[in-house]
């Protein structure tokens, strides 16, 4: 009898589990194919050495997975494979930071598990790991505010297929709100204090996990948003049953500051990072128009490539508005709501996000970025919706406000559809008029349901409505159809490749002309793959690391603003402030002087032009022409200056040959007859130290800041360089010593209970 009941308690959660985590597996179903790889590669076949003609390109708003997150996820992959920590990018300018750019997320959760599967598939396994760590903690949010395994399977479902979930679900973004479900489901927990500790250690566990998901903003937002719901959760707590604040609100500070504690090996060098880039002094990005409010319903595709529909779908939205009818005295569904409204506020345009944008620190956050929390509260609430309709509450008022929601809901979406008909709102396309098919027929199946199944009416002719395993099957029919929606709304998302950074004949003649040499390819506009393309040489950065070659040119919005400062100092060129908002810098190189400035060795330029001046025709690789540049390296030797005074940028030196035992260090050997100055072109950023013979070596900056030098004496000697932020071992105590108290509380509290047990 035991073992019948335990497996009756288990199985609907398993089932409804399953549920969550099959949707999340059959909306990347095209991806899990051996030989195919998820990013948009073929992009990169429209410009330079990686044109290859005859491929079709998908999708414009993917970009950054091919010119970010791919290339770095594969960089990462191979240092943790080589048995480094991936801390340094080599590939991009003159060395960037890895782990602490942020959005790399290589000591987040899915990243890590990225690196149990083959290189090709790693990305893939990100994307997936998020959305099943979103869909799992939405379900389990749903489960703590006690609804059941059905009503949780709905929530789980539509937060992981939802527009901003599964549109951004390649970007950093997600790798904090997917986490967003299980911070809620703990500080509920740990409000209610029944396992203070545990809860406390599970909070404590799954804000360090968000923290590590690498996007600040995001971070930001979901802080927010969750103290919007903590603050009308605990006021309408207090206010209805007269609970005490000062307790949980100890609590959530407690597990709070525990979190960034174990987020601080990321938090501390990571600031240090930002401060020097020009993302420091940012504006947050623009609203959504308001056209957007009606895609909450179906999603329309033709608005703006940059900006993912933020659907949740009819289903959703419908069932939100009947829990939020009839359970509004419940504080977490008036806290979900308050959730809601302000996400709307903060992601559309209004008066209020104008404010905000106008506001010194809140104005330099993408508070659109919101539109995922947005889509967590009608998850949560759409599964309340259903979890009130199998319950069977107030029958006759949530017959009224099911059909008010989803008649409203149909109208919405036909006059959607006349607008679309008409090219008014949104551009036409086989793919919108479908999602508005869709939108329609989910209202329409609730509608037909509602109506058949009586509910809501006491007559006996109707008395369909009032049997639980009725109510429990059109719940069913909800999820699926609510399930079935977000799989076809997203499945069509990805771009997929059978090639995994497959050198084209010019990329590989490319990699065996150049070696581990500096490389630079010319200009770049912040928009890469719109007509025309012929203006872009060799690789587009930062897809260079994929291929193995050094780029003078980075795509990475930590960029140190040294870099623009030094770039003009040298050569009186100014980059357009566009690139730099972006940290998007790839200058023109147009004299050999300013490549061994920066020790760029070759040039990438179009057939029959001369090339940068003093440089020497190297050949031609993928149709355009290579140039070299006599002189430059990565290291040269200069003597002091007989005036005594600084040594100019441009000066040249004796090249020293450099050696790379990782990708986070370098070693150099010196013999020199008077004391010189070793000049690297190496990035000046906090975290490098030096040693010369063993002992410290101090290290200074040249060419405005954004390179290291350092005076060598006369002599033969050895130079090595590691990268290690200071904060880095501060980050890794803070870590440490947050282990060590919950370790050591959690000690205490086994060993009181057991005193307890002992002593009754």
């Amino acid at each position: 009898m035991r073992r019948r009941g335990v497996t009756h308690s288990w199985l609907p959660d398993a089932l409804g589990v399953a549920w969550t985590l099959l949707a999340a597996v059959a909306v990347m179903a095209p991806l899990l194919r051996p030989g195919i790889s998820l990013g948009s590669f073929d992009l990169l076949s429209r410009i330079g050495l990686t044109h290859h003609a005859g491929v079709a390109v998908h999708s414009e708003f993917p970009a950054d997975q091919i010119l970010y997150f791919a290339p770095l996820t594969n960089l990462a992959w191979h240092q943790v494979h080589s048995g480094q920590l991936p801390l340094w990018n080599p590939y991009n300018v003159l060395g960037m930071p890895l782990a602490f750019s942020w959005q790399s997320g290589v000591f987040s959760v899915p990243v890590l598990l990225s690196y149990l599967v083959p290189v090709h598939d790693a990305y893939t396994v990100i994307v997936l790991a998020k959305l099943v760590i979103a869909g799992s903690g939405a379900y389990t949010l749903c489960r703590v505010l006690g609804m059941g395994p059905l009503s949780a399977a709905f929530g789980g479902t539509v937060f992981e297929l939802s527009g901003p979930m599964l549109h951004y679900s390649g970007w950093a973004m997600t790798g904090v709100t997917c986490w967003a479900g299980w911070i809620f489901a703990c500080a509920i927990l740990l409000v209610r204090a029944r396992h203070r500790l545990r809860d406390t250690i599970l909070l404590a566990l799954a804000v360090a996990a968000a923290i590590y998901g690498g996007h600040p903003e995001s971070v930001a937002v979901l802080g927010l948003s969750f103290a919007v719901f903590m603050v009308v959760y605990l006021g309408v707590r207090a206010r209805r049953d007269g609970a005490a604040l000062r307790r949980p609100i100890v609590d959530l500070a407690v597990a709070g500051v525990c979190g960034l504690g174990l987020g601080a090996p990321l938090i501390l060098p990571g600031l240090q990072v930002v401060q020097a880039s020009g993302r420091a002094g940012a504006t947050g990005g623009a609203p959504f128009a308001l056209s957007h409010l009606s895609d909450l319903l179906v999603g329309l595709q033709g608005t703006d490539f940059r900006v993912p529909s933020p659907y949740v779908g009819v289903l959703a939205v419908a069932l939100a508005v009947v829990a939020v009818a009839l359970r509004w005295r419940r504080p977490e569904i008036l806290a979900f709501a308050a959730v809601a409204v302000a996400a709307v506020l903060l992601t559309f345009k209004n008066p209020l996000h104008i404010l905000v944008q106008a506001t010194p620190v809140l104005g330099r956050v993408t508070w659109n970025r919101d539109v995922m929390l947005l889509a967590l509260a009608f998850a949560v609430l759409g599964a309340a919706g259903i979890d009130a309709l199998i319950r069977n509450e107030l029958p006759v008022r949530m017959r009224k406000w099911a059909l008010g929601a989803l008649g409203g809901a149909a109208l919405v979406v036909a006059l959607v559809s006349v607008a679309v008909g008409v090219g008014a709102q949104h551009t036409t396309g086989g793919g919108t008029r479908a999602r508005l098919g869709w939108g329609a027929a989910e209202a329409m199946v609730g509608l037909v349901l509602i109506f058949a199944s009586g509910i809501g009416k006491p007559s006996a002719r109707h008395a369909l409505g009032s049997s639980a395993r009725a109510r429990n099957g059109m719940a069913l029919v909800f999820i699926a159809a609510q399930s079935a929606f977000g799989v076809f709304a997203g499945v069509g998302f990805w771009s997929i490749s059978s090639s995994y950074f497959s050198p084209t004949p010019g990329v590989a003649a490319l990699q065996r002309t150049v070696g581990s040499s500096v490389v630079s390819m010319g200009p770049c506009r912040p928009r890469p793959f719109t007509y025309p393309y012929a203006t872009e040489f060799g690789i587009r950065p930062n897809a260079n690391v994929g291929y193995g070659v050094h780029e003078f040119a980075v795509y990475e919005p930590v960029l140190p603003t040294t870099y623009f400062s030094s770039w003009e100092a040298v050569s009186g060129q100014q980059l357009s402030p566009s690139l730099r908002r972006v940290g998007l810098f790839c200058p023109q190189i147009t004299t050999a002087t300013e490549a061994r400035v920066y020790g760029v060795s070759y040039v990438l330029g179009p057939t029959g032009t001369p090339g940068p001046s003093g440089a020497v025709r190297a050949g031609t690789v993928g149709g355009e022409a290579l140039f070299h540049v006599p002189g430059s390296s990565q290291a040269t030797l200069s003597p002091l200056p007989r005036s005594g005074g600084a040594l100019p940028t441009d000066a040249r030196g004796t090249p020293v040959a450099v050696t790379h035992p990782s990708a986070a260090s370098l070693r150099t050997v010196t013999d020199a007859p008077s004391e010189e100055l070793l000049r690297l072109r190496l990035t000046a950023l906090p975290g490098w130290h030096a040693t010369i013979d063993g002992h410290p070596l101090p290290l200074e900056h040249w060419a405005e800041g954004a390179m290291l030098e350092a005076l060598v004496p006369a002599g033969h000697h050895v130079i090595e360089l590691r990268y290690w932020p200071g904060l880095f071992s501060a980050g890794l105590a803070a870590a440490a010593a947050v282990l060590v108290g919950l370790a050591g509380a959690s000690v205490i509290a086994v060993a009181r209970r057991r005193g307890a047990r002992r002593a009754g």
